[in-house]
């Protein structure tokens, strides 16, 4: 019996969210129905279409024969059924990047003023009215924002990435670092996917 590297059910979200780079290549974004589980994974559309809201099931394997008996690496027809008969969509590949996830900083907020202007008289004893009114209630909140800021911290769990190129067709799979377990570098991959 084949045993599966990864085995999940995902929803797409978005299809080309950096817009569409290639006629028969999708972007395809999508979410696990295990919460935390994210995906990007490139599909040849014009082969495999997908849709937002379509649901599939996919399966990273290290071979495609059934006992679970290491892949040659070849095409060989034997007339056997494969792992590849029960999906639609396969794909070939290697692992080449494990990495601990950073999310990206929230955007900046831009300042109303632009360098060199000034503000008048009048907007500099408002902000100062401001300043004092606000500091008492600084000082107040100050120990429950750095719990409020320490809880939210602890409540963000790390995060792991795996990278697959498939011929160049590339997924990103992001997730708790215990999925990333039975994979290693340069590990030859196939990634099976059938609608659900």
């Amino acid at each position: 019996m084949t045993e599966f590297l990864f085995d999940d059910v995902f929803i797409v979200t978005r299809l080309d969210p950096d817009g569409k780079k290639f006629d028969r290549v999708s972007r395809v974004e999508a979410r696990s129905e295990i919460p935390g589980m994210y995906m990007q994974l490139d599909v040849a559309t014009e082969v495999y279409p997908m849709c937002v809201g379509g649901k599939f099931k996919m399966v990273l394997a290290e071979t495609l024969n059934l006992d679970g008996s290491a892949d040659t690496g070849y095409y060989t027809p034997t007339g056997q059924e494969t792992l590849a008969d029960k999906y639609d969509y396969v794909m070939q590949g290697k692992l080449y990047k494990i990495a601990d996830y950073v999310p990206p900083p929230p955007p900046e907020k831009k300042d109303a003023q632009k360098d060199g202007e000034t503000s008048s008289n009048k907007d500099e004893e408002t902000s100062q009215k401001d300043e004092d009114t606000s500091s008492k209630k600084d000082e107040d909140t100050t120990s429950k924002n750095d719990a409020d800021t320490s809880s939210k911290a602890s409540k963000e769990d790390p995060k792991v990435e795996i990278f697959a190129s498939f011929g160049g067709l590339l997924m990103v799979l992001r997730g708790d670092p215990s999925f990333a377990a039975p994979f290693g570098l340069d590990k030859r991959i196939f990634l099976l996917i059938r609608k659900v």
